[in-house]
C-alpha cells in the first residue's frame, strides 16, 4: 500500500497540529517542512508528535552542509528521518547516515535534474532509506515528463530496501497520471492543509491511490 505524508509547510505549529491532527486517521507519516522548521525551529517537531502519536516525523530541513551535525540537531529534537539534498555530494549523505546510526533514524536524499545511476547506487549502498524523486511544479502532473522519466529510471534500478518517494504538489486528481507501483509513499502539502477539511482531503488521495493501485 501507498502511504501517505503529509508535508507541513505552515508558518505557526499551531496550523501544523491542526491539519496533522485532522488527517492522521489516512496518514502514514509527517513531515515537519522546511517553512516550518525555519519559522517555528526544530521544537515544532516535539509538537508533533504530541499530536500524532506513533507516526513517524520527517525533518525536511534539506541538508546540504555539515552532513552529520545537522542531522545530529534533528534526530536530538526528535525526529525519525531528516532530508539531504543530492547534489550535496556522498560525503554529506555519510555524516547524515553516521547521525542517523547513532539516533536509530533515517536519511533520505532528495534527486536533482543531473543525477545518475551511479549516485543512486553510492546512496544505495551506503544505507539510505528513501530516495525522493521531487516535482519541479514547472508542469502539471499530466504533462510532467520529467518526473515521470526520474521515476521510470529508478524502476530499473536495483535499490534493494531502499524506497522512492514521490513529492511536489500531489492531490488526489492528479494520481491518474502515475503508476503507483513506481513509488512507496507519497507527499501532500497544500491539498490537504489548504483544504476546508484536512480530514476529507485526505480520505479522497487515500481513496484515490487505491483506485490508481488498481488500474495500474
Amino acid at each position: 500500500m501507498t502511504q501517505i505524508q503529509l508535508a507541513l509547510d505552515t508558518r505557526t505549529v499551531e496550523e501544523a497540529v491542526a491539519a496533522a491532527s485532522s488527517a492522521a486517521a489516512s496518514i502514514n507519516i509527517v513531515e515537519a517542512g522546511t517553512v516550518l522548521c525555519l519559522s517555528q525551529g526544530l521544537g515544532s517537531i516535539a509538537a508533533l508528535q504530541d499530536a500524532v502519536p506513533g507516526l513517524p516525523i520527517v525533518a525536511d530541513i534539506r541538508i546540504a552542509r555539515a552532513g552529520r551535525k545537522f542531522a545530529q540537531l534533528a534526530f536530538d529534537a526528535g525526529a525519525d528521518r531528516v532530508t539531504v539534498v543530492g547534489e550535496s555530494g556522498l560525503g554529506i549523505v555519510q555524516g547524515a547516515l553516521e547521525a542517523a546510526q547513532s539516533a536509530g533514524g533515517e536519511v533520505e536524499v532528495e534527486l536533482w535534474d543531473a543525477w545518475t545511476d551511479d549516485d543512486v547506487k553510492a546512496w544505495v549502498d551506503a544505507g539510505v532509506a528513501t530516495i525522493i524523486a521531487h516535482r519541479s511544479g514547472r508542469f502539471d502532473a499530466e504533462h510532467d515528463d520529467d518526473i515521470r522519466a526520474h521515476l521510470d529510471r529508478l524502476a530499473a534500478l536495483d535499490l534493494g530496501e531502499t524506497t522512492v518517494t514521490l513529492a511536489g504538489g500531489i492531490s488526489a486528481g492528479e494520481m491518474r497520471w502515475f503508476d503507483t507501483g513506481q513509488f512507496d509513499a507519497v507527499v501532500a502539502g497544500s491539498a490537504i492543509v489548504g483544504a476546508a477539511d484536512p480530514g476529507a482531503a485526505a480520505r479522497d488521495l487515500r481513496a484515490a491511490l487505491e483506485l490508481q493501485a488498481v488500474a495500474s
